[in-house]
């Protein structure tokens, strides 16, 4: 299991503290690897993987879309994927 590439993405959590909403971003990777991608803890074998596409909704956020055989993960971008989604298609 060779790594290739990681991307980085974000996961959005928002609380109520005091009255007051609070918005708490955390940065991850996605890890390219020859024949998986993994994200924490969540392991997508190569073959189960589809294709992977990405949309921008503004000019700060995008979403990275992981088309699977267990339907479409969606992950929060700030960085353009292009690269990474090129990796992942060298593999299939």
């Amino acid at each position: 299991m060779k790594f290739i590439l990681s991307h980085p993405f974000i996961e959005v959590t928002r609380k109520i503290e005091r009255n007051e909403q609070k918005t708490l971003e955390q940065e991850y990777d996605l890890e390219l690897y020859e024949d998986r991608i993994i994200v924490g803890e969540n392991h997508f074998p190569i073959q189960h993987v589809f294709d992977m596409s990405y949309r921008f909704q503004s000019t700060l956020y995008g979403f990275l879309y992981l088309h699977t055989n267990r339907g479409v993960v969606t992950f929060i971008i700030k960085e353009d994927p292009t690269a990474f989604i090129n990796e992942y298609r060298k593999l299939v």
